[in-house]
């Protein structure tokens, strides 16, 4: 039923858009672009098929008439089914109708604004920016690039050129969340706690998020200062409430309470060019608040289970959580001998401070639903980055290496990228772990193409975290991939 629906949404959409076009003759135009790809994905390590959505197709369309334009994107997500599908759901359908982007611009002598569901992209470097923070995050696309890893959101936005400033603003009424898997399918990282939806304290208040961006051009290259405030894109621990059945506290019901952080973030970056290299560099400056200062509630159990009666809260720690952190991401791109093209990232993210309440819990209250021994419950340990760049959930220092070289007249294209885990990594061993993958994409003419790529994770069994260590726990996503990709 919401394919269906969906499908008449998309359809009213384009029918209006052609029959504007047909009717306004040449006073408007309508450009409609896109791709469909076919992929396999399996393991190296015994060949079993990874079950993962993917975009099987993308649309692209804009309506342009005078300085007034639509513009759209709708996109196929494919599910692979398992093979007991069937026995839970007759449901046959296997693919899901995604309207990623519908927005009206219109643009004036110096300006362009824009309003309704946009995709924001903001920093200097190609990925991995830390003052990318006004669109939220599909971790399924976590090692994709440009905004195929992103979500969008519904907002406005304004570009204002004066000279060579030109000056980016964009406001949002609505909280944008990160889509995160939930463990139940074959996505490499998990979360290690993932909430029920009544575990989560809503935001009191407001949630409006928004920014504004300045960059100036000068000969050398540009230099750009931001600011952006708004709630984290995934959830934190915010404090733990204690309940009993009345007055009684000898079987007590732990509440784990989560909610969002507000944060507010200031940027830097820069770009330098010249006929050998280009340099590009973000920083972040993130402060981060959890403005719970009350989690007193009902008991969600009570709710859930009445007949347990432990609705009578004895005990609330909220954690009041404040941190500093910084995040930066150095790039140097440039041609090598014989053709090659080579990018270099360094990564880096440190936390400068952090405060919180204490949770004084004992042994005679656990909390067997965070799955943590309470002797050792710090809350400093918990702490996760609700914005910036997304890998910081897997590592704090890093460094990606990408090469390229075309060759048989551009028509086949050899690329090797590699990420390399260098956070508290030994002397003897430049990275803890690493994730490399070697592709090669033959072009057949300009519409066609087929992709063959070879993905190795590494892991390190020395580490201290052992088995929770990510890239331990990625080695099972080293896999092989295939893909034939037709554009339109």
């Amino acid at each position: 039923m919401t394919n269906r629906k969906s499908l008449t949404i998309i359809s009213f959409i384009l029918i209006t858009t052609l029959n504007v076009n047909i009717t306004k003759g040449n006073t408007s135009s309508l450009a409609v672009s896109g791709y469909v790809d076919y992929s396999y994905i399996s393991r190296l390590s015994d060949g079993s098929l990874i079950r993962l959505p993917y975009r099987i197709s993308s649309i692209n369309f804009e309506n342009r008439m005078k300085n007034i334009s639509l513009n759209g994107n709708l996109s196929i997500e494919y599910h692979i089914k398992d093979d007991t599908y069937f026995l839970g759901s007759s449901n046959p359908q296997d693919f899901i109708l995604d309207l990623r982007e519908l927005y009206l611009t219109y643009s004036g002598n110096k300006y362009d604004f824009r309003i309704g569901k946009q995709i924001h992209s903001w920093g200097n470097v190609d990925e991995n920016s830390p003052t990318d923070n006004a669109s939220g995050l599909d971790y399924y696309y976590l090692f994709f690039g440009g905004i195929d890893r992103k979500m969008a959101s519904l907002s406005i936005a304004l570009d204002y050129y004066i000279g060579d400033l030109k000056i980016n603003s964009v406001f949002s009424p609505i909280h944008s969340t990160n889509r995160i898997p939930l463990g139940n399918d074959d996505f490499p990282v998990e979360l290690p706690v993932y909430p029920d939806p009544s575990e989560i304290l809503p935001i009191s208040g407001k949630p409006f998020e928004g920014g504004i961006r300045g960059i100036y051009s000068a000969g050398f290259g540009n230099i750009s200062a931001s600011y952006f405030t708004g709630y984290d894109r995934t959830f934190n621990l915010t404090g733990v409430n204690v309940y009993g059945r009345g007055s009684d506290l000898s079987n007590p019901f732990v509440d784990i309470v989560y909610g969002y952080r507000k944060t507010n973030v200031l940027g830097m970056g820069i770009v330098l060019l010249n006929n050998w290299v280009t340099i590009r560099s973000d920083v972040g400056l993130f402060l981060t608040k959890d403005k719970n200062k009350n989690i007193a509630r009902q008991s969600s159990r009570s709710t859930l289970y009445s007949f347990y009666l432990t609705d009578s809260l004895h005990l609330s720690y909220p954690l009041i959580e404040k941190s500093q952190y910084v995040q930066a991401t150095f790039q140097i791109e440039t041609e090598l001998p014989f053709g090659l093209n080579i990018i270099a990232q360094y990564f880096v993210h440190d936390r400068l401070d952090y405060s919180s309440d204490s949770l004084p819990i004992d042994q005679e209250i656990s909390i067997p639903n965070l799955e943590v021994d309470p002797e050792n419950l710090n809350p400093a340990n918990f702490f996760t980055p609700g914005m910036g760049v997304p890998i910081a959930i897997l590592t704090d220092k890093a460094i990606f290496l990408k090469l390229n070289k075309n060759i048989l007249d551009n028509q086949l294209e050899l690329g090797l990228t590699s990420m390399l885990d260098i956070s508290n990594s030994s002397n003897s061993h430049l990275a803890n772990g690493s994730l490399t993958e070697l592709k090669a994409i033959f072009s057949f003419n300009q519409n066609t193409n087929i992709a063959l790529a070879l993905t190795k994770i590494i892991g390190n069994e020395h580490h201290p975290d052992r088995n929770d260590y990510p890239f331990n726990k990625m080695e099972d996503f080293s896999h092989f991939r295939f893909e034939l990709k037709y554009f339109f």
